[in-house]
């Protein structure tokens, strides 16, 4: 089985992020058309994207893109701390807060919601070496 391990970048690129939204939009989307239960499935799929377990606490986008999204100070994956997922996706959810974390994604270079949760998103790479499955940088 294969551990991951973080890369020394401290952020990942724009791109990349934009890339990862995207995909776990359309999943969102698509899991909406589901009858009576699918609108529920994504929005819990919405909120706790960032801290699934079976894919070492990423999103699908997150995963494809291989970037993470990792708690501060600790630099531990997500799945430790799904309370900090959840904020992060309450606050694309609320209408004016959504608007203000783009704002802040575009001009600062994070969202605001990373500084609420006390997160940040990584680029990492699987290694067969690493000792850990936490995520820590080794």
């Amino acid at each position: 089985m294969s551990t991951t391990r973080l890369t020394e970048s401290a952020t990942a690129p724009f791109t990349e992020r934009i890339i990862a939204a995207f995909i776990d939009i359309i999943i969102v989307i698509g899991l909406c058309f589901f009858p009576r239960v699918g609108w529920m499935i994504g929005i819990i799929y919405h909120l706790t994207r960032d801290s699934m377990p079976f894919l070492y606490g990423q999103s699908f986008g997150k995963h494809l893109m291989q970037i993470k999204v990792i708690a501060l100070p600790q630099k531990t994956s997500l799945t430790r701390y799904p309370e900090k997922s959840i904020i992060r996706g309450l606050v694309m959810m609320i209408p004016i807060l959504n608007i203000i974390d783009i704002w802040y994604f575009l001009t600062k270079g994070y969202r605001l919601a990373d500084k609420w949760a006390e997160t940040t998103v990584v680029r990492h790479v699987k290694d067969d070496d690493s000792e850990g499955m936490d995520g820590s940088s080794t």
